[in-house]
């Protein structure tokens, strides 16, 4: 039997609580996201592009 959309989201909540899921994205995540987000636009970006620009706008 297939769980349903909501019955994912309430686990996905259990855990959070519970501290084994994270409530907010990596730092590591963060970076990922952003480095493949803009490489489909700009093949010239590195991941080193995408660390700096997400560690300067850590604060944030």
């Amino acid at each position: 039997m297939q769980k349903t959309y909501e019955q994912l989201m309430e686990e996905v909540r259990l855990l959070q609580t519970r501290g084994i899921l994270p409530t907010r994205p990596t730092l590591e995540q963060r970076i990922d996201w952003a480095y493949g987000q803009t490489k489909i636009e700009d093949d010239a970006v590195t991941m080193q592009d995408a660390v700096d620009g997400v560690t300067m706008n850590e604060g944030r």
